[in-house]
Parts: structure tokens; sequence; C-alpha cells
């Protein structure tokens, strides 16, 4: 049996697996977590919504690229902007 999935992990792996980009094994692992988990379930409900309404309003526009480029852009890099220039 493989092992379970954390939240943490089924949130970074979410937007591949609403689009199709994981592989079976992984995709199983992800599906399972949301079948038991209310709070990443509804994450994910959200999210493909989002997906589908941007859809119908840009249907040229590639979400998959574009989620993940904003999902890098907001990906903390470690500075703490609150410590002011060193």
């Amino acid at each position: 049996m493989s092992r379970r999935l954390g939240c943490r992990q089924v949130r970074h792996t979410l937007q591949s697996f609403l689009d199709g980009e994981v592989d079976p094994r992984q995709a199983e692992r992800v599906a399972a977590h949301l079948e038991s988990c209310s709070r990443c379930h509804v994450e994910a409900e959200v999210l493909s919504r989002v997906i589908e309404a941007l859809q119908r309003l840009r249907p040229d526009l590639d979400l998959a690229a574009y989620t993940r480029l904003v999902a890098a852009v907001e990906e903390p890099t470690g500075d703490d902007p609150s410590s002011g220039p060193s």
C-alpha cells in the first residue's frame, strides 16, 4: 500500500492533478486524500470552478501555464521583506 499524502502535498500537486498532468498512481493518491479531507476537497472544488469560469471567459488562455506562473510568483523565497535592507 502506498503512503498517504498530506494536505500540504496535495495543495502542491492540486493544479497538476486538476489539469490531468500527474501519473495515475499520484492521481489515485490525490483523489483518495480529497475523498477523506473535506478542507482539501473544498479547495479542489473552488479551484476547479475558477478554472472553468476563466476558460469560459478566455478560451484562448493557457490556464495551466498561467496558474503555475502565479504560483511561482507568489511562492515564498525565504527573504523577509520586513527586515529591511542589509
